[in-house]
This record gives C-alpha cells, sequence and structure tokens, in this order.
C-alpha cells in the first residue's frame, strides 16, 4: 500500500475513533461507488492508502501517476485528495514535539498506558500533557523552551518533558533541574536531548504515573 506522509503534522491515535477508524483501519466508496479508499494508520504513525476497483477487487493506481491525465483520473484523484485533507483535519494536529526520544516517549505512553497527548493552551502550542484515565491528575507535560529558561548558560530551543517525583533527591542542575512552571518540590524537568537514558526517563515516567494516582 502507498505511504502517505504528513508535512509538520502527527495523528492523533484518539482522534481516529471518533473519526471512524477500527483497529487503524478506515474504508469508504469513492467516485459513486465505483471505487474503495481504504486507509490503515499504523502503530507507529505511518499511513497507508489503497484504492481498489469495487467490481474487479483490483488497485487502482493512476491517481498516484503525476502525468496520468483524464475525465476518471482527475475525478479519482479529486475525491482521493479531498478524503485525506478531511482525514488530516479531523484526525492529525501540529507535530510540534519532533525530536527522536520525544517520539519515543510518545510512542512509549500510548503503548503503556495508551494515553494521548493532550493540548490544553492555545497560546502555547508547543505544550501539552499526559493525564490519568481514573483521576484526571496530569503525570507528564512536554514543551519546548530555550535551554536558558533552566538556567543554562545557552539559547538552544530544546524538548523538556516535567514528570512527578521528588525534585529534592534528583535535581543536579545538569540532567535534572526545577521544574520549569510547575511545583518544584513535586515535579522535575529533564531535556530530552539524551543527557539522560531512555530508560531512566521511562522509569522516572512510570514513578510519576503512580504518583498521580490520587
Amino acid at each position: 500500500m502507498p505511504e502517505f506522509k504528513l508535512k509538520n503534522k502527527a495523528v492523533n491515535f484518539e482522534k481516529l475513533k471518533n473519526f471512524g477508524f477500527v483497529d487503524g483501519f478506515y474504508e469508504k466508496n469513492i467516485c459513486d461507488n465505483q471505487l474503495k479508499l481504504k486507509i490503515t494508520v499504523a502503530q507507529d504513525g505511518k499511513i497507508f492508502t489503497k484504492v481498489e476497483d469495487n467490481f474487479s477487487g483490483e488497485e487502482y493506481i493512476l491517481h498516484l501517476v503525476e502525468n496520468s491525465v483524464g475525465e476518471y483520473v482527475g475525478k479519482v484523484r479529486l475525491e482521493y485528495e479531498n478524503f485525506l485533507a478531511d482525514f488530516v483535519e479531523n484526525c492529525c494536529e501540529s507535530n510540534i514535539f519532533g525530536g527522536e526520544l520525544t517520539q519515543k516517549l510518545i510512542q512509549y505512553v500510548r503503548q503503556t498506558y495508551g494515553d494521548e497527548l493532550e493540548f490544553l493552551w492555545e497560546n502555547y502550542p508547543a505544550t501539552a500533557i499526559w493525564r490519568r484515565k481514573d483521576s484526571k491528575k496530569w503525570y507528564g507535560v512536554l514543551m519546548v523552551i530555550p535551554e536558558k529558561k533552566l538556567k543554562l548558560d545557552s539559547e538552544k530551543i530544546v524538548d523538556v518533558v516535567n514528570l512527578r517525583g521528588d525534585a529534592l533527591k534528583f535535581v543536579d542542575n545538569k540532567k535534572f533541574f526545577p521544574a520549569w512552571h510547575m511545583n518544584k518540590k513535586s515535579w522535575l524537568t529533564i531535556r530530552l536531548d539524551n543527557s539522560v537514558t531512555f530508560e531512566e526517563i521511562c522509569r522516572l515516567l512510570d514513578n510519576s504515573y503512580i504518583i498521580a494516582v490520587k
């Protein structure tokens, strides 16, 4: 199946359900029911599409051939592109957090706890939270901030995560920092730049999840 690549966007898996996806799969008839458009979203967020002829069952690909022209091809291409635009608008969001380690952490939370990032502040699109389903309490906050906000002599922009925990036990102002914009006794900030291993971050995130139970 051809892969459809998003530009500066990421799939919001929670929104897929509202759109009508079942287990990452959705299909609909197009072109007066002559063709069936199928779209699959893998667990890693990759998107694959396929158009099949409803009568022969054969795959239709001319809409993907750039120099393919004709009234019917144009109709298929238009309905295909309109559907994908609708999918992106309703099932995707800005991919603010582009770091490799950040994406691994997002995937870890999704697979371990089934939680998606919540973007609560329209004026702060580079800030999102994770919260428990039962207690509704936050256990993680992702942000993009300049390192100088952590009192470092640097203008570098980095992804960071705030986690619940005994800040006094961890904070060293090298790997672990007083929580940016959070209670500095019960939260700490970690840069997602490999200064702390992924395994250790996951362990601290698991602990933060446990703390957030009440």
